[in-house]
């Protein structure tokens, strides 16, 4: 499979029914998965936050939370969002993950949603390209509302996502500051 364009059809937010995991796919094929947002809460003078049950300490930056470094406080995990729209998280154990994030002001929730790797698709195959893992290469088949991964050599259903109630395809692919 050559660096082509991905399906047009693709990109966009997909979930599988039952799931609150959402996987994310870009225009240029970047593949992103992500827990639903969580609510947001940031001291008056902005040295501290509290993201869904995790308390968080600024160790760097000057600009409205989210955007700078910040510090779990059980954890040590380390998180730095950027003005961008995308964050650097380095674990306690040396890990390092990345991805896009939204706060949405409106609700008080910020989401992130973490980098898994590159699609590239052929219009019969989508070959996951992983970072630190072998490429897989599945069957699909896509519209506007089903996404279904089939198995290669028996192009048997596998798994089927689908878009969530009301989302069009590319609908909520941005990210940073708002959303």
């Amino acid at each position: 499979m050559s660096q082509a364009a991905i399906d047009p059809e693709l990109p966009g937010i997909w979930i599988i029914p039952g799931e609150q995991t959402t996987y994310e796919i870009d225009q240029d094929g970047n593949y992103h998965i992500a827990d639903p947002a969580q609510p947001l809460t940031v001291a008056a003078d902005g040295a501290a936050m509290i993201w869904g049950r995790t308390r968080f300490d600024r160790i760097g930056g000057d600009s409205d939370a989210p955007i700078g470094a910040w510090r779990d406080r059980d954890h040590g995990d380390e998180w730095l969002f950027r003005e961008d729209g995308t964050y650097l998280q380095r674990w306690s154990d040396g890990e390092r993950t990345t991805g896009i994030w939204v706060l949405d002001s409106a609700n008080g929730t910020l989401w992130t949603r973490e980098y898994r790797g590159h699609l590239e698709t052929d219009g019969a195959r989508v070959k996951f390209l992983l970072p630190s893992e072998t490429a897989v290469t599945y069957g699909y088949t896509v519209d506007a509302g089903a996404w279904a991964l089939l198995d290669p050599n028996s192009w048997e259903k596998l798994v089927e996502y689908r878009r969530p109630q009301g989302e069009k395809p590319a609908a909520r692919t941005k990210s940073g500051a708002a959303g």
